[in-house]
């Protein structure tokens, strides 16, 4: 009997494992909606600079060097944006103090401040200054209440910044924004200080001229204004950056 071959076994097909990508967690919508109110602080901020440097551009027989901010709501062509910055930029800081609430451990006298350099803002923003060179005359009424709601603004916004920036550069959240707002915050005071001696200098004088200009304290207080909106700027920066880590 012939001999026959054993049968020959086929080796299985090798099994095919699909490769799982690992997944990419889509953005979240809880931290859009987060980020969104913060934005909006942001262009809040900065539209009122872009209307108070309008109104300079458009009076070029006024000196902003000279002149205040707030005088401005008296000249002849875009008074009404002086206004409507304060308003914009007291909303913008409003806004601002509810997400500073969810993301600060401890410094509540800070946010307290806070809240009152936006009713300040508020306030001036409603009641208009008196016109520019009538610094030896009587204040009207409106006059008097945008001029104490100024002062409180001006020597509440570098109070918050410097409280504020302490306890914010204890927390790790805060950490990639503590030196910026370190800056910021000392900008904030030194233009204050600086501004306060260029203000008492025009209620007494002015005796600080300085080349053409017999005063100098429009300059040093549009250099206030950027300086505490900066630190704002910033902060809001560090807010939107916690709402988009989650």
């Amino acid at each position: 009997m012939p001999a026959t071959d054993p049968p020959t076994r086929t080796a299985p097909a090798p099994r095919r494992t699909a490769s799982i990508q690992p997944a990419t967690a889509p953005d979240s919508p809880r931290a859009g909606r987060r980020r969104t109110p913060v934005d909006m602080v942001l262009v809040g901020l900065a539209l009122p600079l872009v209307g108070f440097a309008v109104a300079d551009l458009v009076n070029p027989d006024w000196s902003p060097v000279e002149t205040m901010v707030s005088h401005y709501v008296h000249a002849p062509r875009g008074g009404w944006l002086i206004p409507a910055g304060l308003l914009i930029m007291a909303a913008a800081s409003a806004a601002l103090i509810r997400p500073a609430v969810a993301h600060t451990r401890g410094g509540r006298g800070g946010l307290t401040l806070l809240g009152v350099w936006a009713a300040a803002l508020l306030l001036g923003g409603v009641f208009p200054a008196n016109p520019a060179g009538q610094w030896d005359q009587p204040p009207t009424l409106a006059g008097t209440l945008h001029g104490v709601a100024a002062l409180i603004a001006f020597t509440i916004l570098p109070a918050a910044a410097v409280i504020l920036t302490r306890v914010w550069r204890r927390d790790p959240r805060w950490r990639p924004v503590a030196g910026a707002l370190a800056v910021v915050a000392a900008m904030s005071v030194a233009a204050f200080a600086l501004f306060t001696v260029t203000f008492f200098d025009v209620l007494d004088g002015p005796d600080l001229a300085v080349g053409p200009w017999s005063a100098v304290v429009g300059l040093t207080e549009r250099v206030m204004v950027w300086a505490d909106v900066a630190w704002l700027a910033v902060a809001a920066a560090g807010l939107r950056r916690i709402a988009w880590d989650g």
